[in-house]
C-alpha cells in the first residue's frame, strides 16, 4: 500500500515539474522569421541575412553561413548578434541562383542548435549597353586630320614664300626712293650755288657802275 502511494506521489510531483516549468524541460531556442524567408524567389539583389530566434542568442557562439548552388561558400564580411537577431552582411550582393542558409546558435539554456533552409535569387539582367560606332566612322576624322596636318608644312611655305616676296619688293620700292632723294639733294644745291653766283654777279655789276 505504501509503495503504490509513493509511485504516485512521485509521478504526481513529475507531472507537475512537466507542467510547471515547461520551457526548461523540453524547449530550446527556435528560429522564428527570417530574410530573406524559407524557399523565397527573390527578384532583387540580397545584401545580408538576418535570423531572429525566440530567446537571446550567445553573440560569441552564434554564426551563419551561406552557400550557392554548387556548395561553396560565399563570404560573409560580417556577422553581428543583437540580442535575439543574427545578421549576416555579405561582402557583395549575391547573383542570381540558389542559396541554403546554414545557422548555428546557443540559446539561454545554453543548448547548441542549428539548421538550414534554402532560397532563390532571380536577378533580372541589366540592360545591353549601346553599341559603339563602327571603326571606320571613328577613323574618318583622324583622316581628315592627319590630312590637314600633312598640308600644313605646304601652308606655312607659302606664307614664307609671300613674306619673302613682299620683303624684296619693298627693297625694290626703297632704292628708286633713296636714289631720287640724292639726286633732289644735289639739284637743290646746284640751284644754290647758281642762284649765289648770280646775286654775286648782279652787286659786282652795280658796285663797278657806281666807281665809273
Amino acid at each position: 500500500m505504501l509503495k503504490h502511494v509513493k509511485t504516485s506521489v512521485l509521478l504526481t510531483l513529475g507531472l507537475l515539474l512537466v507542467l510547471v516549468f515547461p520551457t526548461a524541460t523540453w524547449a530550446h531556442s527556435k528560429l522564428e522569421t527570417s530574410t530573406p524567408a524559407a524557399d523565397a524567389k527573390l527578384t532583387e539583389s540580397v545584401k545580408e541575412v538576418s535570423l531572429t530566434f525566440n530567446e537571446n542568442i550567445d553573440e560569441n557562439l552564434s554564426t551563419v553561413k551561406i552557400k550557392n548552388a554548387q556548395g561553396e561558400s560565399v563570404e560573409v564580411s560580417e556577422v553581428k548578434v543583437t540580442q535575439s537577431t543574427l545578421l549576416g552582411t555579405l561582402a557583395a550582393p549575391l547573383p542570381s541562383g540558389s542559396y541554403t542558409v546554414e545557422w548555428k546558435i546557443v540559446g539561454g539554456d545554453g543548448h547548441p542548435v542549428d539548421g538550414t533552409y534554402a532560397f532563390e535569387v532571380e536577378v533580372p539582367e541589366a540592360e545591353t549597353a549601346p553599341e559603339t560606332p563602327p571603326a571606320d566612322t571613328e577613323d574618318t576624322p583622324a583622316d581628315a586630320g592627319d590630312a590637314q596636318d600633312e598640308g600644313t608644312p605646304a601652308d606655312d611655305t607659302a606664307v614664307d614664300n609671300t613674306d619673302q616676296t613682299a620683303t624684296e619688293g619693298q627693297q625694290a620700292e626703297n632704292t628708286p626712293a633713296a636714289e631720287s632723294s640724292e639726286g633732289g639733294g644735289s639739284a637743290i644745291w646746284i640751284a644754290i650755288i647758281v642762284i649765289v653766283a648770280f646775286v654775286a654777279g648782279y652787286f659786282g655789276i652795280r658796285a663797278s657802275r657806281k666807281r665809273k
